[in-house]
């Protein structure tokens, strides 16, 4: 996979009507595919996944996505999700 496929990856999330994230970034890293951005809650992150493992890459996922978390007493806070391969 190449960087313009990785753009087109990106765009295919930003308009798939079961995702619409516009904020995730695809990196290309050697024989790995990894995905960030945030997103609003697990469900999602789950869908995004989905959809990048629909465009069969062969390359292994890494997920870096993670998950915006309600403002609290202190203030925004985010949850980081540990990289898994697929």
């Amino acid at each position: 996979m190449n960087e313009q496929q990785a753009r087109d990856l990106e765009r295919a999330i930003a308009t798939d009507p079961r995702t619409n994230e516009l904020g995730i970034r695809i990196q290309v890293r050697g024989d790995h595919l990894v995905v960030s951005g945030e997103v609003a809650s697990q469900e999602r992150r789950a869908t995004v996944i989905e959809v990048v493992r629909e465009h069969d890459t062969g390359l292994d996922i890494v997920d870096h996505i993670m998950l915006s978390a309600e403002p609290g007493p202190g203030g925004p806070d985010h949850e980081q999700i540990d990289p898994r391969r697929s």
